[in-house]
Formats: structure tokens, sequence, C-alpha cells
């Protein structure tokens, strides 16, 4: 259907924090543009193509969390994001980000996608109870990943060659709107380069 594919997403996302930018406001601020921008294209999509009963199949839910074990490759706009959040926890929840960030760097450095999927490194920002630490702040992949089958996932985390059923409007509308990001950071002279999250943090707290 016209005017609902990624394409349109990422022109979308884009020009939301463009926009941002323009007005003076922060990185930070561009990617929760561009995040809400992403949030009301794919309700749009979702009303247009019906996708409710795929989305009561999917099986992500709180605590479920084989997929928070890979890198992530962040913009330094939405790392601003995760830091504002970071900055907001008290002392000691800080402090324990910081001790898994610096677990995940010495066990990560060097490792490419399969490698650190394979060590099982753990996302720093993942909470003891399974809980994203930073869930309303988090960047744009972790928004895109989803699963309609939890025990794939489990396996897959476990060293299985498996396919994990997915839900490809939602990949692929946040996928493209973390490039529509890029383009607008870009089009400012900002920074655009992709960054190892886990990595990321790291650096972060130890300045």
């Amino acid at each position: 259907m016209a005017g609902l594919g990624y394409s349109d997403a990422r022109r979308q996302a884009a020009a939301a924090a463009a926009e941002a930018l323009a007005r003076g406001r922060s990185p930070a601020d561009a990617t929760r543009a561009a995040i809400a921008a992403a949030d009301a294209f794919f309700d749009h999509v979702r009303r247009a193509l019906d996708l409710d009963a795929q989305l009561k199949r999917q099986a992500c839910a709180a605590g479920c969390s084989w997929c928070c074990h890979q890198i992530v490759a962040v913009t330094a706009a939405e790392l601003d994001l995760v830091a504002e959040a970071i900055a907001a926890k008290p002392p000691e929840a800080r402090a324990a980000i910081a001790a898994r960030a610096r677990e995940a760097a010495a066990k990560g450095a060097g490792l490419d996608q399969r490698q650190w999927w394979a060590a099982r490194i753990r996302c720093p920002l993942l909470e003891d109870d399974g809980l994203c630490g930073v869930h309303t702040a988090r960047p744009l992949p972790c928004r895109a990943h989803n699963s309609a089958d939890a025990s794939a996932c489990r396996r897959s985390f476990e060293g299985e060659a498996v396919r994990t059923p997915v839900l490809a409007a939602q990949q692929g509308i946040w996928a493209h709107a973390q490039a529509g990001l890029a383009e607008a950071l870009q089009g400012a002279k900002r920074s655009a380069e992709g960054m190892n999250l886990a990595l990321a943090v790291d650096g972060l707290l130890r300045e």
C-alpha cells in the first residue's frame, strides 16, 4: 500500500529527528523524535494491514531476555538517550551497570556478532531480574527485535542453529527508523557512525 513502505518509515523518522535538531534540541531529543515517528508509523501499518492477530502471537514479554546477549549497533544520539536514563538512576544502580559494562568489554573486545552471541555476553543494561534497566530509553534496534517463539530464542542462545519467527513489519520499521535518524544526524553534521552499545556504555561510565 502506498505510504506504508520501509522507506516511508525512514523518511518520517529522518524528518522528525531533523526538525528536532533544527530547533536546537539535543541528539537525545532527536532520538526521541525518531522513536515517536516510528511508533506512529507502526501503529498506522498495524491498523492498515490488520496485524493485531500477529502481535498477539508475539512471545516477547517482561523478563524474557535471550536476545539481550548480542551486539547492538547504536548511534551516538541513541547513546545520549541511554546515558540520560543511566544518569537518572541511584548511585548503586549506576555502579552495577558500570561493573557489567566492564565485564562485557573485557569478554567482548575484538569479537564479531557471531562470536559475541556464542560467548553469551550480557548487555550491561540488563538487570538481574531479566528486565531492561533503560526500557523506555532503549535504542531503536532493541525496539525492532521481536519473536513469536521464546523457545526458539532460548535454543538459539544455547547454541542451536534455529530460525526465530519474527514480525517483519516491526523489525523493518524500527531498523529503517534508525537509518532515518542517522540520516538526520549526518545532515546536521553530527556523528552517525554505529557503535557497539555495550562497549559504548563502558566507555561512557569510565569517563
